[in-house]
């Protein structure tokens, strides 16, 4: 089966930094900032013959996880001026 694994990280950190995230906690949002941030990230495929190890390093590695909670962070200021736009707010 293909993944990938900047999906699998963009969920992982996602949960981690998620109550930063308040404006709104319905699955719409969670999901509108995911697809948002990983369309701005590229995406990890690994190929068969990588071993689990470097998957895992992959998932853990600092540089890559503070770039996906920057691209989430991106996301949910994008989605909130859009809302914000939506409501008349502004």
């Amino acid at each position: 089966m293909v993944k990938n694994y900047m999906e699998i990280l963009v969920d992982e950190v996602y949960e981690e930094i998620k109550d930063s995230f308040q404006e709104c906690e319905c699955a719409e949002f969670e999901n509108n900032i995911k697809s948002i941030a990983l369309n701005n990230l590229q995406p990890a495929y690994f190929t068969s013959s990588v071993n689990n190890a470097k998957k895992k390093a992959f998932l853990l590695d600092k540089q890559t996880r503070i770039n996906v909670v920057a691209k989430l962070a991106e996301a949910r200021d994008i989605l909130y001026k859009h809302y914000k736009k939506d409501k008349g707010i502004i």
